[in-house]
């Protein structure tokens, strides 16, 4: 297993090597543990990427003695300045470990720093969209992204006065389009959550990747299962979150989750009749959408008047 480890990371380092890009069109994510098998990148002729200064040629890492900001299962993010952040892939000490206890933590390092490579080419199939964190710069010690002062959604809805319903239906229906754009770009993102969208001046964005999955560029978003992942459990995980923005309580839903596994029991689903979105949500959590093009459709029916 720590050859086949070893050769994965070896490819990918190759991979890295050859697509490195800096510049604003790229996006990075918190790493994850349930996808760790490679998934493998086919660019579609029609995608190109502006290159800047790449960080392969420095001969220090040069992101060293700064702040922790966010810690994950195999990344850890530190504060540039006040605009930016770089995640690393969390790197364990070698050093004063037993025989045993060295091959674990080598095999760890070598698992994180895979997972947040592996990362960098979801990022590169999804290309730019404003509903995305954006990202500076990619590199081998490293990956920029913009720092968000006001925290992910979970924390703000904790923690901030309910907006008017205009803000809220801006809000849904732009994570509605993120997605939708997400499978259009032959993507599963896995991990749907409040923690996982950031704001941003009162605008949401997606980020926390570690999870998604690469499909086939020839993929029926509304067919296809991966890793036992459909376009409907997306929509699952998204319409919690349009719950939990229309009640302004945070709620969490993960299909995956021991708790949970699997779809919701009928005295598990939330009451929506009187709700603006009720009808969006409803249908989300009962799986009736056979994707996120069916889903941004019937929202920009149902919620398009609504924003104003």
């Amino acid at each position: 297993m720590l050859l086949q480890i070893q050769a994965y990371f070896a490819s990918l380092i190759s991979v890295l090597r050859n697509s490195i890009q800096c510049g604003p069109h790229w996006f990075i994510g918190k790493v994850g543990l349930r996808n760790l098998r490679p998934r493998h990148y086919q660019a579609p002729p029609h995608e190109s990427y502006a290159v800047t200064t790449l960080y392969e040629n420095f001969p220090f890492d040069p992101y060293v003695d700064l702040a922790v900001v966010g810690i994950g299962m195999t990344g850890i993010v530190f504060k540039i300045d006040d605009y930016r952040v770089v995640k690393k892939a969390k790197v364990y000490a070698l050093e004063n470990l037993t025989e045993p206890e060295r091959l674990n933590a080598q095999y760890m390092n070598e698992i994180n720093t895979s997972t947040l490579l592996h990362e960098t080419q979801v990022y590169k199939r999804l290309g730019y969209n404003k509903g995305i964190v954006s990202c500076t710069c990619i590199s081998p010690y490293g990956i920029e992204l913009e720092f968000s002062k006001q925290g992910d959604l979970q924390s703000y809805i904790e923690c901030r006065t309910e907006p008017p319903r205009s803000v809220k239906v801006e809000w849904i229906l732009s994570l509605i389009r993120t997605l939708s754009y997400v499978h259009s770009r032959k993507v599963f993102l896995d991990e749907i959550a409040l923690r996982n969208i950031l704001v941003f001046q009162d605008q949401l964005k997606f980020v926390d990747f570690g999870q998604s999955i690469l499909l086939p560029l020839t993929a029926d978003m509304n067919t296809i299962r991966e890793n036992d992942l459909t376009a409907r459990i997306e929509i699952l995980h998204l319409g919690w979150i349009i719950y939990s923005i229309a009640v302004w309580k945070a709620h969490h839903y993960y299909f995956f989750s021991p708790e949970h596994s699997g779809w919701p029991k009928p005295d598990v689903l939330p009451k929506t009749d009187n709700l603006f979105c009720g009808h969006v949500i409803e249908k989300c959590l009962s799986g009736d959408y056979a994707g996120a093009d069916a889903l941004e459709k019937d929202a920009r029916s149902v919620l398009g008047g609504l924003g104003s």
